[in-house]
């Protein structure tokens, strides 16, 4: 396993990049709800459906932990999903009491929707940054990510 740098970082350089992230995404939900009314519930949901593709068949736990979010709450978000036919309910194969969560077609293609808006609203703004820049850009966020999971 690598080791780890630990590096001290001033009290204004972090706060300034927290304010800068803060910013970038704010910037971002602004520009993907432009011109739509947007429920607040569709960007949890957007990232439920895309960890679902991702995580064939997670458990309702799962969900949870990835949104940082209460087991109830996720009940709840799950269960509007199903609701509306984007996700079904599958029984585990090993314990039958446990349910897992799989994508219906309706929700993949829900889902692959969602992503080409994206992309299509946000590929402006990611367009001032070379192949490289963004490379390291989403090997920074992977790291970030894999540190706040430690």
């Amino acid at each position: 396993m690598p080791r780890t740098l630990t590096r001290r970082h001033s009290s204004h350089d972090v706060a300034y990049a927290i304010s800068l992230f803060f910013a970038v995404r704010r910037i971002m939900r602004t520009t993907l709800a432009r011109d739509t009314h947007l429920d607040p519930a569709t960007w949890p949901r957007i990232e439920t459906l895309k960890f679902i593709s991702d995580h064939p068949e997670p458990k309702m736990k799962d969900i949870a932990d990835y949104l940082s979010i209460s087991a109830p709450s996720a009940t709840a978000l799950i269960r509007g999903l199903v609701k509306n036919g984007l996700v079904s309910y599958v029984p585990d194969r090993e314990d039958r009491r446990m349910l897992r969560l799989r994508l219906t077609f309706k929700g993949k293609a829900e889902l692959a929707k969602a992503i080409t808006r994206g992309i299509g609203l946000l590929g402006a703004l990611f367009s001032v940054l070379s192949p490289r820049e963004l490379a390291v850009f989403t090997k920074t966020l992977e790291r970030l990510k894999e540190k706040a999971a430690e």
